[in-house]
């Protein structure tokens, strides 16, 4: 995650460096009888005492604003106990929660995307949020939403919306009640079909859109403020990478593609992964790929980076017109 990062008794005392959880081992005493590695065990050890007081003195001697704030990421209090399949929208929330705190007067007035200041950009969060909680039928304080469209909806919401604090607390809480509801939830929601936002889709992949969403647009707050936040988790940004391989297919029809064969997304880094996306009527004719980071991917999706120049390695015709239509499912709208 980078920056300063408070390293548990069970990391410095467990079995292993890379993270492992040392099968539980932590508190029983060494029984090493070789002493190269005992030698190991203690470097280890040392080695981490050292890095958690360099960043003790980091904390007194002048850290930056982006270290705090990744320091206060990493000590953020747990997301909203959900299921597994929620999961990553609950991270994204809390995510969120960690760097409004952080913006400045200036910040707060800034202009993010859109012409939206922070607060708006929130306010439009909530309101594509709502959609899907009204779909769920999670009780929530006043009326409805009056159109499932989400641009119409979000223009509702800003034009009712309340200054910075206000519209803030009334995401913090409306988040927050979608979250209990999907916790006590039967398990078999995560895969119950509903339409919000105009898309019918199972649940899972409803809040994993509404992750991305809250993820990309944290991003833009933050770089309209100057922050660097940390990329989701592995697992969560596999999640997403995942979500939207699965809509490559219908954001090349969208961009005007009549090309027809598989493309090979490789996409690598933490949450990366191999998927054949399919294209036109015979995906057999041809055969191409693109290899990328995988976050560079989501943010390619997201419009926020250019298909001409992201970085990418593109073998085939085929494989650069998909690239290149990738954002198109965002372009459809905000």
């Amino acid at each position: 995650m980078g920056g300063l990062r408070i390293y548990s008794e069970r990391v410095l005392g467990g079995a292993g460096w890379d993270g492992g959880d040392g099968g539980g081992q932590v508190d029983r005493p060494a029984r090493h009888t070789d002493l190269t590695r005992c030698a190991m065990s203690l470097y280890k050890r040392r080695r981490g005492e050292r890095l958690v007081q360099r960043r003790c003195l980091a904390r007194m001697t002048g850290v930056t604003r982006d270290e705090v704030l990744r320091a206060a990421v990493a000590r953020r209090r747990p997301a909203h106990a959900v299921p597994g399949f929620a999961a990553a929208y609950a991270a994204r929330v809390a995510a969120l929660e960690v760097l409004l705190p952080e913006l400045s007067g200036a910040a707060r007035a800034a202009t993010v995307i859109h012409g939206w200041k922070p607060y708006q950009v929130v306010g439009h969060l909530m309101a594509s949020d709502r959609l899907l909680a009204a779909a769920l039928g999670v009780p929530l304080p006043g009326a409805g939403p009056s159109s499932d469209d989400p641009e119409a909806y979000t223009d509702e919401v800003l034009a009712a919306a309340g200054g910075h604090d206000e519209v803030l607390a009334e995401w913090r809480a409306q988040a927050a009640a979608l979250c209990a509801f999907l916790a006590a939830a039967d398990p078999g929601l995560a895969d119950t079909k509903v339409t919000a936002g105009g898309l019918r889709l199972r649940v899972r992949d409803h809040l994993t859109n509404r992750a991305f969403e809250t993820w990309v647009h944290t991003t833009d707050i933050a770089l309209a403020a100057g922050i660097t936040m940390p990329d989701p988790v592995a697992h969560h940004v596999h999640a997403m990478t995942d979500r939207g391989c699965r809509s490559l297919p219908f954001a090349y029809l969208v961009g005007g593609g009549t090309g027809t064969g598989t493309v090979e997304m490789r996409l690598s880094g933490p949450g990366g992964g191999t998927w054949q996306v399919r294209l036109g009527d015979d995906p057999g004719s041809q055969r191409s790929a693109i290899a990328m980071d995988a976050v560079e991917f989501c943010f390619l999706f997201a419009d926020r980076r250019d298909p001409r120049t992201v970085a990418a390695w593109v073998d085939g015709p085929l494989a650069r017109e998909l690239l290149e239509a990738a954002p198109q499912l965002v372009r459809l709208g905000r």
